[in-house]
């Protein structure tokens, strides 16, 4: 009893294309030989009797003038001849030659006599009542001659069978040519110097082309999954890399302060300005880890992740909590009623916070203009105007990079918080950048498509916090 691993299946054993095609021909031939055989060969036999029955019609054309004579003619003939002839009145025999023939019925039968067959035509054609005439010819000829033609017919066929095989492979390899170039050209591509995979042809057969269509489809996903793929691994490795370079300095930090405060002697207010500075640079590592978590979090996500959010009520939630967080700051909300879109509701309002939160640490705002409105082509637009320092016009699509911070940011932000609204954005299949803003400060602008129906009217709703 075998225990081995269960379930592998064995494999099929594979055969190339040519001997299929060759295989089909000679399969064919069979079944085209077997109907012609099987309606030949009774067909050859039936047309032999036949023609052994004429010869009987025609002999019995003499002998039925005067049958008892020609039984002593047959006679006289001697038994090499090979013919027999009986003459009955009723049940008795009036005349026979050396070989009796039985009592038949009138017609033609074949009868064994004595081991030999005979094919035996009996007739009252012209005779009183009461007589019957048998005349019989040895059939032996006749079926010899049927098994001789019945031998051509399927020497005939087995040849036919073997000649449409060999044409079959013969010709077969021109019919298959295409796929067999096809195979080699898959087997031998190359890559064009973008990366871009050499597409493969072939002509002249539908099938071929048909599949070299398929197969360039095919290798066209795979130079695009492998472009993709070597694109996300080089912004992972770089992502990598200057995450370790900013978690670097805060640590550094940390680790010069503890050495500190283990090999000196500090007084109180010493040592405390060695715990705040250990508390800022841990409270970075924190922002930035947290950060770094909401990133990956967003290069996690799916389409199978948006669901029907409706922004104005996001706006709300957002500028109600701002106020709660930064107690010095003014919010105001503008946006048009029930704005719904499909989207990632947690994405949006990190974007969202995160650029409230921006004014208010590296603007110095002390006042946000919050609006959400559906834009002429369809698009929404969410925009956040503070009465800030303001961003300079060349740092205005830069900061948007990971771990970019602007020329007046606060030297203990993280440089991820832009990021993470440009990234939420770019999800959305929408952009975020800067513009001159109405307060005096910046306007940051939050493009997104609208990809549901909402049922909103035009009424906005304007409110100060």
């Amino acid at each position: 009893m075998n225990i081995g691993r269960p379930g592998r299946r064995r494999r099929r054993r594979s055969y190339s294309l040519r001997a299929r095609v060759a295989g089909a021909a000679a399969a064919g031939a069979v079944l085209i030989v077997a109907v012609v055989s099987a309606i030949a060969i009774p067909a050859i036999e039936h047309n032999n009797l036949q023609q052994t029955d004429q010869q009987l019609r025609i002999a019995s054309r003499l002998v039925l003038i005067e049958p008892v004579v020609a039984v002593g003619v047959v006679n006289l003939l001697g038994p090499d001849r090979d013919m027999a002839l009986t003459v009955r009145n009723d049940d008795q025999v009036l005349a026979s030659s050396s070989v009796e023939l039985p009592e038949l019925e009138p017609g033609e039968k074949t009868v064994t006599v004595d081991e030999t067959p005979y094919r035996v035509l009996t007739t009252t054609e012209n005779q009183p009542a009461g007589r019957s005439v048998s005349l019989g010819i040895p059939a032996a000829e006749a079926a010899e001659m049927t098994a001789e033609q019945q031998r051509w017919v399927l020497f005939g066929g087995l040849l036919a069978i073997a000649a449409a095989a060999g044409l079959g492979w013969l010709f077969g390899g021109r019919a298959v040519r295409p796929i067999v170039v096809l195979t080699r050209q898959v087997g031998a591509r190359t890559g064009y110097g973008d990366g871009t995979p050499e597409p493969v042809d072939s002509s002249g057969v539908l099938e071929a082309e048909q599949l070299a269509d398929a197969v360039n489809t095919m290798l066209g996903r795979v130079a695009r999954a492998q472009t993709d793929t070597a694109a996300a691994l080089e912004t992972a490795r770089d992502f990598a890399a200057v995450s370790a370079h900013e978690l670097r300095t805060p640590l550094t930090a940390m680790r010069t302060d503890l050495e500190v405060l283990a090999t000196l002697d500090l007084d109180e207010s010493q040592r405390t300005e060695i715990l705040a500075d250990l508390q800022r640079s841990q409270g970075r590592v924190e922002t930035t880890l947290a950060a770094l978590e909401r990133l990956a979090s967003g290069d996690l996500t799916s389409e199978h992740d948006h669901i029907d959010t409706d922004i104005a009520e996001l706006c709300d939630q957002a500028a109600h909590d701002a106020k709660r967080h930064y107690p010095g700051l003014t919010v105001r909300i503008d946006t048009d009623f029930e704005l719904v879109t499909r989207g990632l509701p947690a994405g949006l309002r990190l974007a969202v916070d995160n650029a409230l939160k921006n004014s208010v640490k590296h603007g110095g705002a002390t006042e946000a203009l919050l609006s959400a409105h559906r834009a002429p082509d369809d698009t929404i637009v969410v925009s956040v105007d503070d009465n800030g320092r303001g961003l300079p016009p060349e740092e205005r699509e830069t900061v948007f990079a990971r771990f970019a911070r602007g020329s007046r940011a606060d030297k203990g932000g993280s440089g991820l918080g832009l990021a993470l609204v440009a990234q939420q954005a770019q999800l959305h299949g929408g952009r975020a950048y800067f513009d001159d803003g109405t307060l005096g400060g910046v306007r940051l602008v939050l493009v997104l498509p609208h990809r549901s129906i909402g049922r909103a009217g035009p009424q906005v709703s304007t409110q100060g916090l």
